[in-house]
C-alpha cells in the first residue's frame, strides 16, 4: 500500500509559504520597504507599473549586504534579525520571519542588486520562481536595490484573485503611506508608471504630513504628545471635528514604528470624540504608541499587519484619554463636560497598568459607549399580528405640523388640484418626512431620499445642467485622489465636473453639476474621486461605474436633506415627482424612499 503522507517538493512548500506573506502587491511592497527600514535606509524610492503585478522596485541607501548574504537571504528561514525563540518577546526590527524575500522570489521574477557600505563591488541575483538563474559581480552604489516582475505569473489562481489595477495601486499607495508616517525622518517616494504620486523628505512628521494629506488637512490637525510610566507614549495628531471622514481611511496607528491595524484603537478614539461627529463619521488620527516590546505580541498575523495587546482595556483608555486632552485643550471639550463622563463608583484597581501613580495627562475613567452608527433598540415587526402593545397607543395625532401657508396638515383640500385623483398632501413630520393620501394608502415619504433618486434619475437621463465658478477652486489632491484623478479625469467630465491639472496633485475646478437647481460644492470631488476606489471592478467602465455609484453621491449632495423645512409648494412636487417616477421608490443607494401603509393593514391593525 503506497503511503498517504508524503513531504511537499520544496517548491510546492514555498509557494504556500508565499501565500502567508504575500497576499498582494502592497504586501510585498510592505515587506521591502520594512527590510529597507531594518537596514538603516534614509532614502527608499518605491517604483510600480499596474498596481505592482507588472513591475514593483524597492530602492535604498542602507547598510547593503555582502555576497554571501545575499545568497543566504533567499533561502527560507534565513534572517539577521533574531538568534533565539527569545528574540520573538523583545522584537527591535520590523522583519524577523526569515521568509519574506524567499517567499517573493517563490512567485516572481525576482532580481536583487545590493553592494554593502565597506565593499568596492555588489553583486548581482536574478531568481526565477525560487530557481537561482545566475549570480554576478556589478558595480553598484552602496545600499538595495530589489525589482520584483511579474509577480504570481506561475501561480495562475493566485492572480486570477488578484483586485482590478485601480485596487492594487490604491493599496501599494496606502502601505506607503502608512509606513512613510511611521517613519517621518526617512525620505520616501513612490513613483507609479513614472509619475511621482508623493514624496515626503524625511525631516520631520508635520512635513511628512503635508506632503501627503496637502496643507488644509495638516492646518486642521490638532497635537497629541502624552508621556505616562515606563516608557509608555502616545504621540501624532488628531483632526478637528470638522475633517471627520466617512471612512476610518484616515485613521493610522503605528506601534514601536509599526503600522498596524486594531480595532480597539478605533474605538478608543470613537469614544474620544463622542459628541462632536455626525453618525457614522470618523476622526483624522495620526498616532504612534510606543509600549514595551513584552506588552505586545505582533506574530498574530503571518504578513504582521495586526497586532494584539497584553492589557487592551487599559490601552484603549489611555489612548482616548490622550485623544481628549488634546480636543480640551483646542476648545472642544470643557472640563466639567469631562467630570460628567466619569464611571460612576471608586477605581479599585490601578487604572493604567504601569503605573499606580498619577501621570503626567491627567486620570479620567470615562464610560465605553456604543460604536457609533448602531441602535440599542430591537427591530420592530412592520405590524403586530399577535395582538396589540398597549404601550403603542396612540392617544392622539401628533408631529404633524402646519404647512406653510398657516392651515393644518389635516385638512389639505387645497392641494386636489395639484395632486393625481386621489392623493393629498398632509404636511410633514419632523420638517423630515413627507405625508401624504392615496386612494388606498397613507404614504410617509424620506424628503432627502426621494429628492436624492430623483436627482440620480435626473443625471442618468442627461438633464443635469453646469454652473460656471465666478473664480476657479483650486484643489490639493491625497496622493490616491490624485491617481484617481488621472484615471477618471473624462468620466468626471461627463457629469458637469470641468477640471485642469495644473501640477503633480492640484486641480483646477471651473464647473461644477447643477442638480435639482444647486450646485454641488466643488470639494465633493474628493468624495466622488474616493467612491472611484471602493466601487472599482474589473472590465467595468468609468462611465458605468459614474452611473452607479458616483452619480448616487453627486445626488446626495445636490438634495433636499432632511431636517430641512418644506414649503408647500415643494412638498406637493416631490410628491408629485414620485407619482409620475415610481423607480424612485428606491434611493441610489438601495435604501426605500416612501413607507406605504395601505388602509385594508391599517384596519387588520386596530382589530377592525
Amino acid at each position: 500500500m503506497s503511503p498517504l503522507i508524503i513531504k511537499l517538493d520544496p517548491l510546492v512548500s514555498s509557494q504556500i509559504a508565499a501565500g502567508e506573506v504575500v497576499e498582494r502587491p502592497a504586501s510585498v511592497v510592505k515587506e521591502l520597504i520594512e527590510n529597507s527600514i531594518d537596514a538603516k535606509a534614509k532614502r527608499i524610492s518605491i517604483e510600480i507599473l499596474t498596481g505592482g503585478l507588472e513591475l514593483i522596485r524597492v530602492s535604498d541607501d542602507g547598510i547593503g549586504m555582502a555576497r554571501e548574504d545575499a545568497l543566504s537571504a533567499i533561502e527560507r528561514f534565513a534572517t539577521s534579525k533574531i538568534s533565539s525563540v527569545n528574540d520573538l518577546e523583545n522584537l527591535q526590527t520590523l522583519g524577523f520571519r526569515g521568509e519574506a524575500l524567499p517567499s517573493i522570489a517563490s512567485c516572481s521574477k525576482f532580481t536583487m542588486e545590493t553592494r554593502a557600505q565597506e565593499a568596492e563591488s555588489g553583486v548581482s541575483l536574478y531568481v526565477e520562481g525560487r530557481n537561482v538563474v545566475r549570480v554576478t559581480d556589478k558595480g553598484l552604489p552602496a545600499g538595495t536595490t530589489i525589482t520584483v516582475r511579474d509577480l504570481f505569473f506561475n501561480t495562475p489562481a493566485r492572480l486570477k484573485f488578484m483586485k482590478s489595477k485601480s485596487r492594487e495601486r490604491d493599496a501599494v499607495i496606502e502601505t506607503v503611506e502608512r509606513l512613510a508616517l511611521a517613519w517621518p525622518s526617512i525620505g520616501f517616494t513612490l513613483r507609479s508608471h513614472g509619475k511621482v504620486v508623493f514624496h515626503t523628505p524625511g525631516n520631520g512628521l508635520e512635513n511628512a504630513l503635508t506632503n501627503i494629506f496637502g496643507p488644509e488637512t495638516a492646518q486642521s490637525l490638532l497635537e497629541v504628545s502624552c508621556e505616562y510610566e515606563q516608557g509608555v507614549r502616545i504621540q501624532g495628531y488628531i483632526g478637528m471635528p470638522r475633517i471627520y471622514r466617512r471612512t476610518r481611511d484616515r485613521q493610522i496607528f503605528s506601534v514601536n514604528r509599526r503600522p498596524v491595524r486594531n480595532s480597539l484603537l478605533g474605538w478608543a478614539i470613537d469614544s474620544a470624540y463622542s459628541g462632536l461627529l455626525p453618525p457614522r463619521t470618523y476622526p483624522v488620527v495620526i498616532l504612534e504608541i510606543t509600549i514595551a516590546p513584552e506588552q505586545i505580541d505582533v506574530n498574530v498575523h503571518p504578513a504582521k499587519t495586526e497586532i494584539k495587546f497584553r492589557n487592551e482595556r487599559q490601552l484603549r483608555q489611555v489612548v482616548a484619554d490622550s485623544a481628549r486632552q488634546a480636543l480640551l485643550g483646542a476648545g472642544y471639550l470643557s472640563g466639567p463636560h469631562l467630570k460628567e463622563s466619569r464611571a460612576p463608583g471608586p477605581v479599585s484597581a490601578p487604572w493604567y497598568p504601569w503605573s499606580s501613580e498619577k501621570e503626567s495627562c491627567e486620570q479620567v475613567v470615562f464610560p465605553y459607549p456604543a460604536q457609533p452608527g448602531t441602535r440599542g433598540t430591537a427591530k420592530i415587526p412592520r405590524w403586530q399580528k399577535n395582538g396589540t402593545n398597549s404601550s403603542r397607543v396612540f392617544r392622539e395625532p401628533f408631529g404633524v405640523h402646519p404647512d406653510s401657508s398657516g392651515q393644518s396638515g389635516a385638512n389639505p383640500q387645497d392641494s386636489s388640484n395639484e395632486l393625481p385623483q386621489g392623493w393629498e398632501y398632509l404636511g410633514t413630520l419632523e420638517n423630515t418626512y413627507v405625508l401624504a393620501k392615496t386612494e388606498d394608502s397613507l404614504l410617509i415619504i424620506d424628503q432627502h431620499a426621494l429628492a436624492e433618486s430623483l436627482a440620480y434619475l435626473s443625471l442618468l437621463n442627461g438633464e443635469s445642467g453646469r454652473q460656471e465658478l465666478l473664480i476657479p477652486e483650486i484643489m490639493s489632491l491625497e496622493p490616491k485622489e490624485a491617481a484617481l484623478y488621472e484615471e477618471y479625469a473624462g468620466a468626471l467630465e461627463k457629469v458637469g465636473f470641468s477640471t485642469r491639472a495644473i501640477g503633480t496633485r492640484t486641480v483646477s475646478v471651473t464647473q461644477v453639476p447643477l442638480i435639482l437647481g444647486k450646485s454641488l460644492p466643488p470639494d465633493s470631488l474628493r468624495e466622488i474621486l474616493l467612491s472611484f476606489s471602493g466601487e472599482t471592478e474589473k472590465d467595468v467602465s468609468p462611465e458605468r461605474l459614474l452611473a452607479r455609484v458616483h452619480l448616487a453621491t453627486a445626488a446626495c449632495h445636490g438634495s433636499v436633506r432632511g431636517n430641512e423645512a418644506l414649503a408647500r409648494e415643494e412638498a406637493v412636487a416631490l410628491i408629485n415627482d414620485l407619482y409620475l417616477n415610481p423607480s424612485a421608490r428606491i434611493c441610489p443607494h438601495g435604501r426605500p424612499t416612501v413607507y406605504q401603509m395601505l388602509y385594508s393593514e391599517i384596519q387588520i391593525f386596530f382589530g377592525r
